[in-house]
Order: structure tokens, then C-alpha cells, then sequence
């Protein structure tokens, strides 16, 4: 940072005998003059105070409110203290006058209290609130402190940090209980905040009050970087977590309006809200579950059992063929891929690396993590060769552009990198003759054909076979069937599409939701094709469209068949 001038009337020695006060507050008054926040040298030098003295200024200035510290670039801001003092005094501060359309625009669109809040230390601070005007009040009022780990927008901010500025705010934030749902626990925190960054938002249920609920979406400066959040806060009557989810969508897209900021989020938040035809009348949901992000469906001849996960649940489900049966199983911490292990089990992608599940216990041990050395990049898309070695995608968090990979995970659990520079990396799938590997980068709209390799393990000379044009939604995940033709889950697009080897569209099958996600087939035969879909960052009005947003389906499809799911070897 370039030195910069000060005017000689906001010196800390313009007169003999200043008291503490006076020398405070012309510290305060250099930090307000500069045009860019200031480093301890240039307060020293600008001040003429010992840097004993300077030093115990400023960490009593800093532990009071008023002033910030920005540990990253070693420089000093005004704090929010100013705030809790005098609420007059943010009339001009630009992100609050940004946001008040957004707040009064989202309390008269939902009928709920909006806050927009902005983190001071380790502390959030509520700088802005419109209030729906119920009693009793559990919204945030303007000045209040909400704990990072406890509030929905502390997580939504937390979760948008860099990881090694993310790992000192936890470091330093004393994780209190509240209530009986506070997570207090580091790594439980963790996988929290990968969720949040995941979903784009983030959700408070009962954590810091019993009765409150709220949901809340990270508010970035110009570069990107998290500085605030945007939230709505109600009673747990008025405002359930399923509700909250549906909020989700409008509320991103406020934080986005106030911001002026892309937000690194590639996916559309607002699909269709109609259908563009009616349902193809052979498509059937099948239960009763919903899930946020429902993907990867794997069929199991082992287990006559189909397999699927909700990414943001989190949780595996499990559809018994026999009994038509289904069956959840909850997990801790995200999880994007299910295949079934010849060894017995399941062999899961968490952040934290691919897991193998036991069989009767759940018990998981770790059984590769390619990504270790990039925490802000989490597993997506994963399927099986034909000679049991897993090929499995990685994306950034936050859906960050081309920070993906794609790696080859052999049995006994070494890996290597094959591919990279993807941002939403999606479907795979092989041909039926085994010379061709199909790759989906949903961000580019694009599904790729390699050259693959099976004795050796190998892929070559990527090129795109289908890419989606504007309007057409975005290709998901995949599958081949037995002739060789790829099955994509169109994303934003209410349907299913079938490409021949070539590329060349053979037809498309409409579906009753905007989100579908992937797809397989399976049954005795491989006659079923099931498909999963989302309701993640869906709109109250697309979900009173398509209800069954989230829900498993079924079809049949004349003539067709799959082509069988190999297990991994491990």
C-alpha cells in the first residue's frame, strides 16, 4: 500500500498534554480521513505516538468496536461500535443505502423481518432492518451481535471465506451454546459451512433461540470477497425450514441485486415457472421424500436395491425393488456420490474424502481423498468402469470457475488426476463397446466424448459431442443405455433428453419438475429408468408449479433397456 498524506489537523500531537480521549479520538479521526484502510506503520507515522502507546490504542479500540482489524492485509477500518452508539451514523454508508429497496421490497414480498448484517471481529452486527411488525419479535434489531456459528448469517458469510481466513475466524470464535441445537462442534461447523457455501445459502433452525428460524445469503464486495449477508428471521411458527428453502432463491438473487456481484454461482436460481408441455403420463414419483439435491442414482443388482443421494440433506436413500421400501440413512456432513463396493458396503464422496460405509454398523473409514490438498473443493459426479475403477469429479464450494478435476480411483486406492479445469462437473457414462467416456461440465453446457482406454485406464482427445444452446436448460447428470445412446437430465429445462452416439437429439421426455438431475436404469430387466430431481433454490411460485420438485421418479421407456452398473472392485 502507497503512503498516504494527512491533513496536520488530524495529528495525535497537534497540542501538548492531549489526554487518552483526545489521542483516541484523533487515531480515530486518521482512520476515518484515509482513503484506504491504514497500516500500524502508517498510523505511527501519521500519529507521532510511541509505538508502545499506539499498540495499546489500538487493541483497546479494537476490543471496544470501534475500530476493525483486517489480519489479512494488516490494516485498521472504523468498527460498528459507532453503530450500536448512534444508529444515525450509517445514513451513508453505502452497502446499508444499497440494500434498503432489496429489505422493504423482500419483508412486503415474504411478510417477514429482513435484516442485513456485516461481520465486525468475530461478530455479526445487524446494520440495517425492515420489521414485519408481529409479536412476539425474535427478529435482529439494528446494532445486535449475533455469534457466527449460531446465526444463519454468520454461517452464510463464514462459509464464503477463504479457507485460511475462514480457519482463523473459527480459530478465534468461541463456539457458545445457546440452545440444544447450537453446533458447537469444530469439524460438525465445518461440514456445516460446506453445505451453506454448497446450497448458496444458509439456514438457522432453533440455534441461537429456540423459536427462531432463519434463512440468509452472503453479500460480496466488488471482488468478491464476503462482507455481509442479507436474512430473514421469524418464529418458528411462521417460518419452517422448508418454507425457509423456498425462500432461498429470491433471497439470493436480493443479495445479488445489492451487491452488483455475480456471486460465483454459475447455476440459474429461477427455473421455468411453468412446464413448457404437459408430462410425459408415464412418469411416476415415487414416495413421499423431497430432497434439496437429489443425485447420483446407482442401481445394485447385488442389493436389487436402488441408491441415491440428496447432496444437501445430507443423506443416502435406498429403494428396495422387492418391497418398494424406502430408506434414509442421515449423514453429518455433505455427501455427493453413492456406489455400491464389491468388498460388501458403499463407498460415499464427502468433503472429507471417499469413504467406505460397513454394511451392517455404517461405520466409515477413509479410502481415498485426491482433493485433500484443496479444502475448497469438494467431490461431485462419480461412476464406475468396467473394470471397477471409480472415475470422480471435484468442483470448488462455491462453484468457483474451472477449479475442478477429474481423477481415476483404482482398488486399491491409489488415484490419479486425468483431467481438469472444469467448474460443475456432472454426468459420466461409457459406451457399450468400451472405446468412448462421456463427461458433462454443466457450467458450459457442454457433454464431452474422450477417446477411453479400458485395459490401460486411460482417457484422450476431449471434444464436445452435445452442447445446449440458450434457453435449452443445462445437461446434469447421464446415462448410456444398451444401443449406445446417452439419457441427460436437463437442468432448468423440466426434462429428460436422449442423444445418439453421434450427438445427434433422438427425443426428449417432459417431466412434471424444472430440476431434474441425473438418471439410471435399473429393475430385473434394466427397463426402469429413474431419475432424480431438485428443489434446491427454487421460488415459492416454481414450487407451487411443480410440487414434486425433489421427488424420485419412474418411467418406462418401449424398447429401451440400460446397460448394467459395474461395482467398484475395492
Amino acid at each position: 500500500m502507497s503512503e498516504t498524506a494527512h491533513p496536520a489537523s488530524t495529528s495525535a500531537t497537534t497540542a501538548p498534554g492531549l489526554g487518552v480521549l483526545e489521542k483516541a479520538m484523533a487515531v480515530l479521526n486518521l482512520v476515518s480521513a484515509a482513503r484506504a484502510p491504514m497500516t500500524f506503520t502508517q498510523l505511527q507515522r501519521a500519529s507521532a505516538l510511541p509505538k508502545a502507546t499506539l499498540h495499546r490504542m489500538l487493541g483497546t479500540l479494537v476490543r471496544e468496536g470501534l475500530l476493525r482489524h483486517d489480519s489479512y492485509n494488516k490494516t485498521f477500518l472504523l468498527g460498528f461500535r459507532l453503530l450500536e452508539l448512534a444508529h444515525e451514523v450509517w445514513s451513508d454508508f453505502d452497502l446499508r443505502v444499497a440494500a434498503q429497496d432489496e429489505l422493504v421490497r423482500l419483508r412486503n414480498a415474504f411478510d417477514e423481518s429482513v435484516q442485513l448484517v456485516v461481520l465486525s471481529g468475530q461478530q455479526m452486527v445487524v446494520v440495517a432492518s425492515e420489521d414485519a411488525g408481529r409479536e412476539p419479535q425474535v427478529a435482529s434489531k439494528v446494532g445486535m451481535r449475533l455469534p457466527l456459528h449460531a446465526s444463519a448469517a454468520g454461517k452464510a458469510i463464514a462459509a464464503c471465506l477463504a479457507p485460511a481466513q475462514q480457519a482463523q475466524l473459527l480459530a478465534a470464535s468461541l463456539l457458545e451454546r445457546f440452545t440444544e441445537h447450537t453446533i458447537v462442534d469444530n469439524e460438525a461447523l465445518r461440514a456445516e459451512l460446506d453445505l451453506t457455501r454448497a446450497r448458496g445459502y444458509a439456514l438457522e433452525v432453533g440455534e441461537y433461540d429456540a423459536e427462531r428460524v432463519s434463512v440468509a445469503a452472503p453479500v460480496f464486495d466488488y471482488e468478491g470477497r464476503a462482507i455481509g449477508a442479507v436474512a430473514v428471521t421469524a418464529s418458528a411458527a411462521q417460518l419452517d425450514a422448508r418454507r425457509a428453502h423456498s425462500l432461498s432463491a429470491e433471497l439470493i438473487g436480493a443479495a445479488r441485486t445489492i451487491t452488483h456481484s455475480a456471486a460465483g454461482q454459475p447455476m440459474s436460481l429461477l427455473a421455468h415457472t411453468e412446464p413448457p408441455a404437459a408430462p410425459t403420463p408415464e412418469v411416476h414419483a415415487i414416495g413421499e421424500a423431497r430432497a434439496l439435491l437429489g443425485e447420483g442414482p446407482v442401481w445394485s443388482p447385488r442389493d436389487n436395491a436402488l441408491y441415491w443421494v440428496d447432496i444437501l440433506a445430507p443423506a443416502i436413500h435406498q429403494l428396495d425393488a422387492a418391497s418398494g421400501v424406502l430408506r434414509e440413512t442421515p449423514l453429518g456432513a455433505m455427501v455427493s456420490m453413492v456406489v455400491p463396493m464389491a468388498s460388501g458396503g458403499l463407498l460415499l464422496a464427502t468433503p472429507s474424502g471417499l469413504m467406505a460405509m460397513a454394511p451392517d454398523s455404517g461405520r466409515m473409514t477413509l479410502f481415498a481423498h485426491p482433493e485433500s490438498a484443496r479444502p475448497g473443493n469438494r467431490y461431485n459426479d462419480g461412476k464406475c468402469d468396467r473394470r471397477g475403477r471409480l472415475w470422480v469429479s471435484s468442483m470448488d464450494m462455491g462453484a468457483m470457475a474451472n477449479r475442478g478435476n477429474l481423477f481415476r480411483v483404482d482398488p486399491d486406492g491409489s488415484w490419479e488426476k486425468v483431467d481438469s479445469g472444469f467448474t460443475v462437473p456432472n454426468g459420466l457414462g461409457f459406451s457399450p463397446d468400451n472405446t468412448r467416456m462421456y463427461f458433462t461440465d454443466t457450467f458450459r453446457k457442454t457433454i464431452y466424448e474422450y477417446d477411453f482406454d479400458l485395459a490401460a485406464g486411460r482417457i484422450a482427445n476431449r471434444r464436445p459431442l452435445v452442447v445446449f444452446g440458450a434457453g435449452e436448460g443445462k445437461p446434469d447428470g447421464l446415462t448410456v443405455d444398451a444401443e449406445g445412446c446417452l439419457w441427460v437430465a436437463v437442468w432448468d429445462g423440466w426434462e429428460l433428453a436422449r442423444f445418439g452416439p453421434d450427438g445427434r437429439e433422438l427425443m426428449r421426455v417432459r417431466l412434471p419438475v424444472p430440476r431434474p438431475t441425473s438418471c439410471c436404469f435399473g429393475g430385473a430387466d434394466l427397463g426402469t429408468l429413474y431419475v432424480t430431481s431438485a428443489s434446491v433454490r427454487l421460488g415459492s411460485q416454481a414450487l407451487a408449479s411443480a410440487p414434486l420438485s425433489g421427488a424420485l421418479f419412474a418411467l418406462e421407456v418401449p424398447g429401451v433397456r440400460g446397460l448394467p452398473e459395474t461395482t467398484f472392485a475395492g
